[in-house]
């Protein structure tokens, strides 16, 4: 199993986040592939999708049953038009049906209400609900920064007044 690395520091983290959550949650198939993502949101090759998706459990559910997975690559393998564009894009057939075979239960994951083998898209309360939850994130994060930027100027402040008060007695004493 792969271990997922850090999720890049980004501004954009949570608007991703939601990115993801849509498409997890109202793709016509249910499982998602990392590579699918980066290629779907023209993100960097590099880019660690596979710990956004760990960090948030509550919205995803990593891997799928390798039963399932086997299912939906032979599906793929017998119509190659309902294959993931970013598969298509390999042009040559061989090409599509290498990077098919590579996948792994690794490489994949899904919405946490889409679970079922052929779940249907996710309802507008459930993305909405996804969707909130998301934002409540973002201004969890925005106010932890605030507070952390507060905090860091209260100290500084602190620490200028002590050397304040530290120079005006070494003066003091030296007259």
């Amino acid at each position: 199993m792969k271990k997922p690395g850090k999720v890049p520091d980004t501004h954009d983290e949570f608007g991703l986040l939601s990115a993801l959550w849509i498409l997890a949650s109202n793709d016509e198939n249910p499982i998602m592939t990392y590579a699918g993502i980066k290629y779907r949101l023209d993100l960097p090759e590099h880019y660690e999708i596979e710990a956004l998706v760990q960090k948030r459990g509550e919205l995803f559910r990593r891997r799928v049953p390798p039963y399932r997975l086997e299912k939906w690559k032979a599906r793929l393998r017998e119509n190659p038009i309902r294959r993931p564009a970013w598969i298509q894009n390999k042009g040559d057939e061989a090409l599509q049906l290498q990077a098919l075979e590579a996948l792994t239960v690794d490489d994949v994951f899904r919405s946490q209400f889409r679970a079922g083998e052929e779940a249907p898209r996710s309802s507008m309360e459930i993305m909405d609900w996804g969707l909130e939850h998301i934002e409540r994130l973002r201004k969890a994060s925005q106010e932890a920064r605030e507070e952390k930027i507060k905090s860091l100027q209260l100290w500084s402040v602190i620490i200028l007044s002590l050397i304040n008060i530290a120079v005006t007695i070494g003066v003091a004493i030296l007259k």
